[in-house]
C-alpha cells in the first residue's frame, strides 16, 4: 500500500511558482492541477501565467538584454555568477532531490542525478564563457580581421517534464554564460523545479530581468514562443512539439535549437558479450520508467544470438523492482501522470493487435493503482515497418526486431525517421565502428549505453532535432558569429568605381 501524501513529509510548495523580473509571482491565467504520480492525488494547484503577464517577462528579457546590465559584464564575472549558482545548488542539493522525487517521481538516483546534471551544467557554462576566444586571421591587404561571439539576445526555454531541474540548467546555463536574456516555461507536467533554478540564480547575483519563469500549457508556450521581441526558441520535448515551435518562430525566423523525439535502435551483435549486453539493454530503456528521449527503445539483434538476448531482458524487465520513488530499493519509479500509462497501454494493445508477443509486462503495475506505475515491457516479432518498432512511446516498453547481420541491423536502424541515439555491442571494434558511423543519429554508443557526458554535443539527426546542446557546441548556440574588419590603410582595399 503506498501512502498517501497526508502521510509523507511534503516541502513546502508555494504558489508563487512564476519568477518575472526578479520576483516570484504566482500565475494570473487558468488554474491547472500538479499531480503527485505515486497515489495520483493533487499535489498543489497553479495558475497558468497569463498573456500579460508572459509580456512582461518577455519584455523584462529584453530590457534586461538590450541595457546590457548582464550582455556587457566580463564572461569571467558572468562565470562566477554561474559558479555561485551551482554552489548554492550543490548545497541544497537533499532538498531538490526531494522535490523532484513528489514533481516528477523518478527514483532518488535518477533524482540525484538529475540535480547533479543541472549542477555540472552550470560549472560547465561558466567554463566555456571564460574559454572562449577570438578569431583574427593573418592581415591581407591590410586588412584587419576578427570574428567575435555575440550572444543571441531573448532565448525562451521550453523544457520538459522528464528531467525537469536538469534541462532548466541545460537551456539556462549556457544561454545566460553567453550573455543573454532568459524565459523558461517547463513542463505544466512536473512544473516545480525550474523556479529553484531561478531563486539559486538570483541569490547568486544574478540582475532582474535576466532570468525569468513562466507557467501554463499550450497556450503559454505559444504566447512566448511568437512573440516578437524573442530571439531564439531552445525545446526539449516531442516532435510534433518542435514542429509548432517551428512553425511559431517562421514569421520572425528566429534561431532554432530543438531536442526532439526518438526511437533509439540498440543493436547487439553475434560477437558482442552478452553478459554486458543484456543488462545494459534492459538499463537502456527501463531506467526513469522509460521516459527518456534517448532510450534505446529498439533492440536490433542478430538472429543467432536472438532468443538468448530476448529471453536476458524479459527476465530482467520481469525481476525490476517497480514501485515507491522514495524507497532506495526501488529501481523503476512511476510514470508521469495517469495520461502517459493510458498512452503506453495503447501502444502495447495495438502492437499486441499487429502480432507481436509480450514477453515481459504488458500492462499497469495494478497492485500500485491508482499511481502512475506500467511494468517493463518486451515485444517480440515486430519487424522493421511495424508500428511498435517505427513510434517513438515515452515509456518502458522494448520492441525486438530481428536481423540477419551487421549490414541489415544498419537498414534497420536507418528505417526511422528519428535520428537521436543509437548503441552497438560487438567485440570486433573496427565493425563497431563501422556501424556507429553508418546509422544516422547524433549520439551513438559502443559497448555500452546511456553514459551521458557534458563536454560533448547532443542532439539528432531528421525528426530528432535542429542543432546540438551541451559542450562548447552547446554554448556556442547561444551565440551569433560576427566579423569585423578594420583597414590600417585607409580605405584601400574598397572596391571602388573607377
Amino acid at each position: 500500500m503506498l501512502e498517501p501524501l497526508a502521510e509523507r513529509d511534503v516541502p513546502e510548495l508555494s504558489p508563487a511558482q512564476c519568477f518575472i523580473d526578479g520576483q516570484a509571482a504566482c500565475g494570473e491565467g487558468e488554474p491547472f492541477e500538479v499531480g503527485f504520480p505515486v497515489t495520483g492525488e493533487r499535489l498543489i494547484e497553479l495558475r497558468a501565467a497569463s498573456a500579460e503577464q508572459v509580456d512582461v517577462a518577455v519584455a523584462a528579457a529584453r530590457r534586461s538584454f538590450d541595457e546590457g546590465t548582464w550582455r556587457d559584464l566580463a564572461p569571467e564575472e558572468r562565470a562566477e555568477v554561474l559558479r555561485r549558482t551551482a554552489d548554492i545548488l550543490e548545497a541544497r542539493a537533499g532538498d531538490l532531490v526531494r522535490r523532484i522525487l513528489f514533481d516528477n517521481a523518478k527514483t532518488r538516483a535518477e533524482a540525484r542525478a538529475d540535480v547533479l546534471a543541472a549542477i555540472n551544467t552550470c560549472r560547465g557554462a561558466a567554463g566555456h564563457a571564460e574559454a572562449e576566444e577570438e578569431h583574427a586571421p593573418q592581415p591581407e591587404h591590410g586588412v584587419l580581421r576578427r570574428v567575435v561571439r555575440e550572444p543571441v539576445g531573448v532565448v525562451l526555454g521550453l523544457t520538459p517534464y522528464n528531467a525537469p531541474l536538469m534541462f532548466s540548467g541545460i537551456k539556462a546555463a549556457p544561454a545566460l554564460a553567453s550573455g543573454n536574456s532568459v524565459v523558461l516555461k517547463p513542463s505544466e507536467r512536473a512544473p516545480l523545479l525550474a523556479s529553484e533554478l531561478c531563486k539559486a540564480a538570483h541569490e547568486a547575483g544574478l540582475p532582474p530581468g535576466v532570468l525569468n519563469l513562466v507557467h501554463g500549457q499550450v497556450e503559454t508556450a505559444a504566447r512566448a514562443a511568437e512573440h516578437r521581441d524573442v530571439d531564439m526558441i531552445t525545446l526539449t520535448g516531442g516532435t510534433s512539439a518542435g514542429s509548432a515551435v517551428m512553425r511559431a518562430a517562421a514569421p520572425t525566423i528566429k534561431n532554432l535549437l530543438l531536442e526532439l523525439g526518438g526511437k533509439s535502435a540498440h543493436i547487439v551483435l553475434a560477437d558482442a558479450d552478452l553478459d554486458r549486453a543484456i543488462p545494459a539493454v534492459a538499463a537502456g530503456i527501463f531506467r526513469n520508467a522509460g521516459q527518456r528521449c534517448f532510450s534505446g527503445s529498439r533492440l536490433v539483434v542478430e538472429e543467432s544470438v536472438a532468443w538468448r538476448v530476448e529471453e536476458g531482458v524479459a527476465e530482467i524487465a520481469a525481476g525490476l523492482e517497480v514501485g515507491d520513488p522514495f524507497d532506495e530499493g526501488t529501481q523503476v519509479g512511476a510514470m508521469i501522470d495517469e495520461q502517459a500509462v493510458r498512452d503506453v497501454d495503447a501502444f502495447v494493445g495495438r502492437a499486441m493487435d499487429d502480432g507481436l508477443r509480450v514477453a515481459a509486462g504488458g500492462h499497469r503495475a495494478r497492485e500500485l493503482e491508482p499511481g502512475a506505475f506500467y511494468r517493463p515491457t518486451v515485444l517480440l516479432g515486430a519487424g522493421a515497418d511495424s508500428h511498435a518498432a517505427r513510434t517513438e512511446i515515452f515509456g518502458p516498453v522494448l520492441t525486438v526486431i530481428r536481423v540477419r547481420d551487421a549490414e541489415e541491423a544498419v537498414r534497420v536502424a536507418n528505417s526511422s525517421d528519428y535520428g537521436l541515439a543509437g548503441g552497438v555491442w560487438s567485440r570486433d571494434l573496427n565493425k563497431a565502428q563501422r556501424v556507429a558511423r553508418a546509422v544516422r543519429a547524433g549520439y551513438m554508443w559502443i559497448n555500452t549505453y546511456a553514459a551521458i557526458f557534458g563536454d560533448v554535443p547532443f542532439g539528432g539527426y531528421g525528426q530528432s532535432g535542429v542543432g546540438r546542446e551541451t559542450g562548447r557546441w552547446g554554448y556556442e548556440a547561444y551565440t551569433e558569429a560576427k566579423t569585423i574588419m578594420l583597414d590600417t590603410t585607409g580605405g584601400a582595399s574598397a572596391p571602388i568605381f573607377e
